[in-house]
This record gives C-alpha cells, structure tokens and sequence, in this order.
C-alpha cells in the first residue's frame, strides 16, 4: 500500500488514480452516493459521475435504491456488483494454506485450506495450485491473485526467499510460477504487511492515519502505516517487532539476538507456562477461554507487561495512534486490551494523545484477508486495472 490518499485530482493524467479511488470508496463502505464521493475526494461532479457512469457500463458497479423515511428523494446508493471482477488470495502460515475467493468489497466467496507439514518448494506450489484449481470462479472474471505468507520476502521479485524452520522452502519465484501458470497479475507481501492492509481498507484502521497492526502467534510481528501509508521495504521485513531485545542477557534467539520479545511473549511460549500452570495441554484459544484463576491472570499480565514495553519504544519512535491486535492475539479476553493500553500510555513519552488497544476487525483471519487486498490495493491505486 504506497498511499491511501482520499484526495482525487481532475486532471486527464490521473484518470486511473481516480477511477481507483472511487472504486476504494464503493468498496470499502456500506453503500455511498455520488455526492459524497464528490465531498470526500474533491472531484467535480462531473468527473464523478463518468467515472461511476463508466463502472456501471463495465458491469463493476450497481445501485440501489434506498428508501428514505424523510421527505425528499430516495437516495440512490453505490455498491460493487455481482458481476465486477473477483481476487484470489492465498496465505501461507507456519501450520496451514488457505485459498479464499473474493469479491471487491472483501466478501469472501470460497474457503479452501489444507494443512502444511515439512513443506519444499515444489509440494508447496503443488498445494498452492491444487488449492486454487479447487475454487469455482471463472478465470477469465479474475482480476488477480494476492499472496500473503510469514518469511522473507523479496517483493519485486515476488520472491519468498526463507522461512525459518519451515521445511525446504527457499527463493521460491511463487509470484512468476502463479503468473505463468493462471496468466493473471500476482501480488505478493508478507503476512503482516498484508494483514495491516486490510485493517487500513475494511477494518479497524480506516479513520488512523497512524497505528500499528500486532500479529502475535508463533513469532510476534507488525505492520506498520504511518500519514496513512503502509512503512514497506522491499524485504516486507521492516515490522520485525518480535525480535526487538528486551532483555540483554536473555536466550540466544534463532535471529543470533539475545533475549528477543517473541521469546519471551510468542504464543508457544505463553501455551506451556499456562500448561504448568493449570496441568492442561490446551490451544491458547481454549486457555482463553476458561475460568481465570490467580496464576493464569498472572502469566498473561507478565505476557501483556512485555509486548507493552516493547511497544512503548515503537510509540515513541512512530507516534502511533493505536494498536491493533491479530493472530492469535485476538483470543485474548478485553481486560488485557485495557490492561495493555493503561501501561502503554502511561509508559510512553511520545506526546500524541491517548493511544488506544484494540482487537482487529477480522478475528483469527486477518492475514486471510489480507491476501485478497494484496489485490485490491492495487487496483484502488490505479495501477491495476479492471
């Protein structure tokens, strides 16, 4: 996501960057009109009006009519149409591969996941291929396919260069061979940067124009969107926040840090010290779940106390207006979100105001979604077309 700028411009030479950010705003919200289109972007109505005229001739865009319980005429709202193209996206995590079929509102179609084991690079793609041959969708009506995986990333290679302990997989061209194989553009980033994407389109991120999308799960990692653009390198490793140390004479972490957060705070980490504590081998889901007793409360406090002070050092480097909480984290019950938020703000030196902590719009599927608008941000910048 290099920008998401709501401003439109009435030049000719821009006609694809407003197209696109009329198509965002159709998209994103739950029906829009042409004025306020006209408001938000600052186009003239004219300018509006082919545009939109020109989606609903290319069978993109319809309206409805809504009945209005005032006096007046009944506003006529735009939405995406059945008919507009459909997006693929795919995610690739430590246990799992999901497929997903989309509509350009983030309607997700068809789910399709398989589970991953000691994985190389050719029973990855082969999954990958079995997986998306399997969603029914006419090719020809896709616009393209979004790949979002946890690794190493080159990403105008389009190139998943290493994921650590995971099988054999390494410097594998998935965004060429998905190319080359299905003819349709391919856009590929890593979990997190893709997971923030969809916070910032669809989700909790819509009105920051600065926050910070905290996946925790095997690792702990981060996107990062700062004056409403996501913070990308070309790695799409600039969100490493798990392997920040916080504690210098710490374990060796497989990074070559000592005492690196996701030691400490990851998931796995949290699982077993809540398996000695209750004697249950549960998901950290379940542990969620159950009654609190004395020592559960603790150890997630401990683990909560940790990301934040983590935290507190991004905050005052970013000014970051909020945190949103993915992956796994998203089981955590909502008096760690408050207990986290408290410490942060009054830890922080950064001067913005109230820095809130909030649970991501799409629970456990974040990153899924975030494949798909891997896709969509593309076509929201004008620089893919549909």
């Amino acid at each position: 996501m290099t920008a998401t700028a709501t401003a439109g411009t009435n030049q000719q030479r821009s006609k694809s960057h407003n197209r696109g950010l009329v198509l965002r705003l159709i998209s994103t919200g739950a029906g829009i009109t042409r004025q306020q289109i006209t408001n938000s972007t600052g186009l003239t109505k004219m300018t509006t009006t082919n545009i939109v005229t020109e989606l609903m001739q290319s069978g993109i865009v319809s309206e409805a009519e809504v009945k209005n319980e005032n006096v007046g005429r009944n506003p006529t709202l735009l939405m995406i149409a059945p008919t507009a193209p459909k997006v693929i996206g795919v995610t690739i995590s430590r246990k799992k591969l999901d497929v997903v079929l989309s509509d350009m509102a983030l309607g997700i179609l068809e789910h399709k996941s398989v589970f991953l084991e000691t994985e190389d690079n050719q029973s990855l793609l082969e999954k990958i291929v079995q997986l998306i041959d399997t969603i029914d969708c006419d090719m020809e009506n896709v616009a393209g396919i979004g790949v979002a995986s946890i690794g190493q990333w080159d990403i105008r290679e389009k190139k998943l260069i290493n994921i650590i302990n995971f099988g054999k997989v390494g410097n594998l061209h998935i965004g060429k061979e998905l190319e080359k194989k299905y003819r349709k553009p391919v856009f590929v980033n890593n979990d997190m940067n893709a997971a923030t994407m969809a916070e910032k389109l669809f989700g909790n991120g819509r009105d920051l124009r600065d926050f910070i999308y905290l996946g925790i799960t095997n690792g702990i990692g981060a996107g990062i969107v700062t004056d409403n653009m996501l913070y990308q390198q070309s790695s799409g490793m600039a969100g490493e926040i798990g392997h920040m140390g916080i504690d210098s004479e710490g374990e060796r972490c497989a990074c070559g840090n000592r005492g690196c957060l996701e030691l400490k705070a990851s998931i796995p980490v949290v699982e077993k010290r809540l398996h000695k504590a209750t004697g249950l081998e549960l998901t950290f889901e379940n542990y969620c779940n159950l009654p609190l007793t004395p020592e559960m409360n603790e150890i997630f406090l401990d683990m909560m106390d940790k990301i934040a002070y983590a935290m507190v050092s991004v905050i005052n480097l970013l000014n970051s207006q909020a945190i949103i909480i993915g992956n796994e984290g998203c089981y955590l019950p909502e008096i760690y979100m408050s207990y986290m938020e408290k410490i942060i703000n009054e830890m922080k030196y950064s001067p913005i105001g109230h820095v809130k902590v909030m649970k991501t719009a799409f629970s456990i599927n974040t990153s899924v979604y975030g494949s798909v608008c891997c896709v969509l941000n593309n076509i929201f910048t004008g620089s893919l077309a549909v």
